[in-house]
């Protein structure tokens, strides 16, 4: 009976529409409806530039992000861990479906960052950072402080919104 079992979970298996190792670019058939229907982004087209907020509510998170798909990003962000705990930098990113390659070079205190890139998730609506981030990206915290795993949520959308983005040492996170 197990062995029916598993044989039948592996012909079902293969039966997928997807191949292996092309997950993150498939749109399945229920994906392309929800796509037509308008209830979640096309992934192709969704634009990361805009003003973003914490999801927690505290309010003084931040990430912004100016440009477009074509020519990549300028961003900026903000984590806050109270009064004085921080982490603030400026970098780049490209965006690739649902993917936000993000590289920060630059701390608030204007010092070269190395070795802080990273890939955030974007659903078209919210940005999540990934809960594990290079050594390199101590260099744009205070002690005690981290990006990892800060999300933030489409506050208003466009290269305006970014502009007026507000940091703590940073005037404006995404200036330009």
């Amino acid at each position: 009976m197990i062995r029916r079992a598993a044989l039948a979970c592996l012909v079902l298996a293969g039966c997928s529409e997807t191949q292996a190792g092309d997950d993150a670019a498939a749109v399945t058939p229920l994906d392309a409806a929800a796509i037509e229907a308008g209830v979640i982004v096309d992934p192709d087209i969704m634009d990361l530039a805009g003003s973003f907020a914490d999801t927690g509510g505290t309010g003084s998170d931040a990430f912004c992000a100016r440009g477009n798909r074509q020519g990549g990003y300028t961003v900026g962000v903000l984590v806050t861990f109270g009064g004085s705990s921080q982490c603030e930098a400026q970098g780049s990113a490209s965006l690739a479906g649902e993917q936000a390659r993000i590289s920060l070079d630059r701390s608030a205190k204007g010092n070269a960052v190395r070795g802080c890139s990273f890939t955030a998730h974007f659903d078209g609506t919210g940005l999540a950072l990934p809960g594990s981030l290079p050594p390199g990206c101590l260099a744009v915290c205070s002690d005690r402080a981290s990006l990892a795993g800060a999300s933030f949520a489409l506050v208003e959308p466009g290269d305006r919104a970014a502009g007026s983005a507000r940091g703590r040492s940073l005037d404006r996170l995404c200036a330009g």
